[in-house]
C-alpha cells in the first residue's frame, strides 16, 4: 500500500529564494485513507506584501509570533519520511520547500505526484485545472480558498478520486527514474551536489576539463545532462567522457554568467560550442521626435550599452513596446506617436517626456567606472569603462579577462526589465 503526503503551502510571492512561506498544512494518507494531519502558520522573518494578505488573509499580525521555518522542518521531514509527495502543482510546493531545506543545509528529497497532471489525464473536458474550478466542477467545497489547510484538503479529496483510476508508479516524479549517471560517477557525489547558483565543470581522463556551463540550480543543470533520452551525438559522448565534477558558487546568476564567460574564454573546453557575441538582436531606445517628445525605437542592437531593453527576437521587442504603450495610452493605437503629440499638448512636452522616461527607462549607469553590488548578498562586480573586471563573492575575488563578449553579457543582462529589483550601483569612487 502506497502512502501519500497531500500537502499546500502559501507564501509571500512566487519565486523561491526571494520569498518565503507563511503556511503550510499536511494531509498523510495511507492508500486512500487519512492518518494524520498538521498545519500552521510559519513567520517568513519578512513583511507580506498587502497583495499576498488580499490573497490568502494571511497579515503580518497572524504570523509575527508563528514559528520559523527552523522550528518545524523536523516536524515536515518526520510526517514526509517514505511518503509519496502530493501537490495541486506539484513543482512550486515541492522546490519551495526543497529551497527552504536547502538554506538550513538539509537536502530534502521525496518522490512527487501532481494532481493537476493527473486530472488533465483521468478528469478531461475541464475548462480550467486550478484548484479552485476543478474543486467547483467536482463539487468539492473549499473551507478556506488560498489557505493551506482548506486547499490541501480540497487536493486530498480530488486526489483520492483518482486513486481508483490512477497507477501510481507510472506517474510518480522521481529524480532517480529521470536520469543514468555516467559510468564513472558515483552517485553519492552526485547526490550531494548542490542546489544553487554557481558555474559546473566536466572533468574526463587524467583530469582532462571538457565542459563548462552555469546554472542557478547546479544539481538541476546536470541532471539534465544525465537523462537518459538524450538526442545529440555530441551529447551522449560527453556523458558518457564524465569521470569528475566540480563547481564554484557564486551568490547571485549575474557574477556567475560573468565568470562561466570568463572560465570557457580563459580555459576553452573542447565541448563548449564558441560563445555568441550577440545574444541580443534587437533594442529599445528613446528617441527625440521633430516635436521634442521622447519615443521609443526599435533598433538592430549593436552595443548593448545603449539600451533600455534587449531582445532575442522581433516579435518579443515589438510585443513589450506595446505592452509599455498601453501602459502609457491606456490602450493600443495604431499611430502612437500622434497620440503622443495630442497628450503633450495636454500635459506639455516636459511633463509627458517625464512620464515616458519613468516608464521606459531603466536607470542604467551612464558612467563607465561603477560598482554593481547585489541587494540581498552584497557581492560586487567591479566595472571600469564600461567592462566588467572584477567579482568579488563570499570574500573571494576573481579577476576577469578582458573581452568583449563579457562586456556584451553583462549589459545584456542589465538591459533586463528586472535589474533594479535584484542589484543596485554605486560609484566606484564611492
Amino acid at each position: 500500500m502506497n502512502k501519500y503526503s497531500v500537502i499546500d503551502i502559501e507564501t509571500t510571492g512566487g519565486r523561491r529564494g526571494e520569498h518565503k512561506m507563511t503556511e503550510i498544512a499536511i494531509i498523510n494518507l495511507d492508500g486512500d485513507e487519512i492518518v494524520d494531519r498538521f498545519s500552521t502558520l510559519i513567520n517568513p522573518e519578512r513583511s507580506i506584501p498587502s497583495s499576498i494578505t488580499y490573497l490568502t488573509g494571511i497579515t503580518n499580525e497572524m504570523v509575527e509570533h508563528a514559528p520559523k521555518f527552523y522550528e518545524v522542518a523536523k516536524k515536515i521531514i518526520e510526517m514526509t519520511e517514505e511518503r509519496i509527495f502530493v501537490a495541486h502543482n506539484v513543482f512550486f510546493d515541492y522546490n519551495f520547500i526543497k529551497h527552504e531545506f536547502s538554506e538550513l543545509g538539509y537536502q530534502f528529497k521525496r518522490d512527487k505526484l501532481c494532481t493537476v497532471r493527473l486530472s488533465r489525464k483521468y478528469l478531461p473536458g475541464h475548462k480550467s485545472y486550478s484548484l479552485g474550478k476543478l474543486a467547483a466542477d467536482l463539487g468539492i467545497e473549499i473551507n478556506g480558498r488560498h489557505r493551506a489547510m482548506g486547499d490541501a484538503e480540497a487536493t486530498a479529496f480530488i486526489f483520492k478520486d483518482l486513486l481508483d483510476s490512477i497507477k501510481n508508479e507510472d506517474f510518480v516524479l522521481s529524480e532517480a527514474k529521470k536520469i543514468v549517471l555516467p559510468p564513472h560517477v558515483i552517485r553519492e557525489e552526485y547526490e550531494a551536489l548542490p542546489e544553487k547558483i554557481g558555474v559546473y565543470y566536466f572533468f574526463g581522463k587524467n583530469d582532462e576539463l571538457l565542459y563548462i556551463g552555469k546554472s542557478k540550480n547546479i544539481k538541476k543543470r546536470i541532471t539534465q545532462h544525465f537523462r537518459p533520452d538524450l538526442k545529440r551525438r555530441k551529447d551522449i559522448e560527453l556523458k558518457n567522457l564524465i569521470v569528475r565534477i566540480d563547481y564554484t558558487l557564486f551568490e547571485d546568476e549575474l557574477s556567475a554568467l560573468l565568470f562561466e564567460g570568463h572560465e570557457i574564454k580563459d580555459k576553452w573546453p573542447p565541448f563548449n560550442t564558441s560563445m555568441k557575441s550577440k545574444k541580443f538582436t534587437y533594442g529599445i531606445k528613446l528617441k527625440e521626435t521633430k516635436e521634442g517628445i521622447l519615443f521609443p525605437k526599435l533598433y538592430s542592437a549593436v552595443s548593448p550599452e545603449e539600451f533600455i531593453f534587449l531582445f532575442k527576437s522581433k516579435k518579443t521587442a515589438q510585443s513589450k513596446i506595446d505592452k509599455l504603450f498601453k501602459s502609457l495610452l491606456g490602450e493600443l493605437v495604431s499611430q502612437p506617436e500622434e497620440m503622443l503629440k495630442k497628450r503633450a499638448e495636454i500635459y506639455g512636452v516636459k511633463n509627458l517626456n517625464q512620464m515616458i522616461e519613468k516608464l521606459f527607462y531603466q536607470k542604467l549607469p551612464i558612467k563607465d567606472d561603477f560598482i554593481i553590488e547585489t541587494r540581498k548578498t552584497k557581492s560586487q562586480i567591479i566595472v571600469y569603462q564600461k567592462r566588467p573586471v572584477k567579482l568579488i563573492c563570499d570574500n573571494q575575488e576573481y579577476q576577469l579577462i578582458d573581452d568583449p563578449q563579457l562586456k556584451d553579457l553583462l549589459w545584456g543582462y542589465m538591459a533586463k526589465d528586472y535589474f533594479g529589483y535584484l542589484y543596485k550601483v554605486k560609484d566606484l569612487l564611492e
